[in-house]
């Protein structure tokens, strides 16, 4: 009853796909280079060199109709080494599309330094379109807390014993404040992030300010407990896309 049951063939074949060379079997979807990456992982003959961000994303998506998570976490080791060669946008639809954590919060932090004009139709489709509002969003209350630090100075609350003119000290503290660190921050043409402008704003002439007062208003700023608003608030931003949009497999 059972002798023919694996040489028997259907429908009057007379050979199955891969028995032979003339009868290979036919992967949907899936191109020779693709193949010939998974095979080069699996015998360990990938090379050193970089990949292009189309091999990377094709292996990518065989790793994953195919399950094959040892492969699928070292291209995406590989994808975060080359991360600079992709545009964010791509980053986020592999990140949402293959359940990746990792690559998420680069691509997020950098579609959010990005000038909402440099969007195009094509990455709004690749990063969807919550990830486009929260990206609006928080361009939107960074630059308004930008706007803040740039036009409220932090005061100085006691002057040092070496200051002899406290009145014309805090004047001149408020003037270069703004004329420095406003410039600096809301420049249209060329803003700079809170680490540079804090380096160029130490570098100005600081008027009837005392040599202490000025000691004491830097190490202020070093602390950066306002500067430091942006990153914590980006890192909560990001942390909360993760949770709702990546799913583990």
């Amino acid at each position: 009853m059972f002798c023919n049951i694996f040489t028997s063939l259907p429908n009057g074949q007379t050979e199955l796909d891969g028995m032979s060379d003339k009868k290979p079997i036919y992967l949907d979807g899936l191109s020779q280079e693709t193949f010939k990456l998974f095979l080069e992982y699996t015998f360990g003959r990938m090379h050193t060199g970089p990949y292009s961000t189309d091999e990377l994303s094709k292996f990518l998506h065989f790793c994953d109709m195919y399950q094959c998570r040892h492969a699928q976490q070292s291209v995406m080791h590989r994808i975060f080494c080359s991360r600079f060669n992709f545009h964010p946008a791509q980053l986020i639809n592999l990140a949402i599309k293959y359940h990746v954590h990792s690559i998420f919060p680069f691509a997020f932090k950098e579609l959010v330094e990005t000038s909402i004009t440099e969007i195009t139709c094509t990455h709004w489709e690749l990063m969807g379109q919550e990830v486009f509002l929260n990206i609006v969003y928080v361009q939107a209350a960074l630059n308004h807390h930008r706007q803040l630090v740039a036009a409220e100075e932090p005061k100085i609350l006691m002057h040092s014993d070496d200051c002899q003119d406290p009145t014309g000290c805090s004047e001149d503290w408020h003037a270069i404040w703004w004329n420095g660190m406003g410039r600096f921050l809301l420049d249209a043409r060329n803003p700079q992030p809170y680490s540079d402008a804090v380096k160029c704003f130490k570098e100005l002439k600081f008027g009837r300010v005392s040599g202490g007062c000025k000691e004491l208003m830097f190490k202020s700023l070093d602390q950066g407990a306002a500067f430091r608003h942006a990153e914590h608030f980006f890192s909560e931003a990001s942390r909360v896309l993760v949770e709702k949009l990546i799913f583990e497999p």
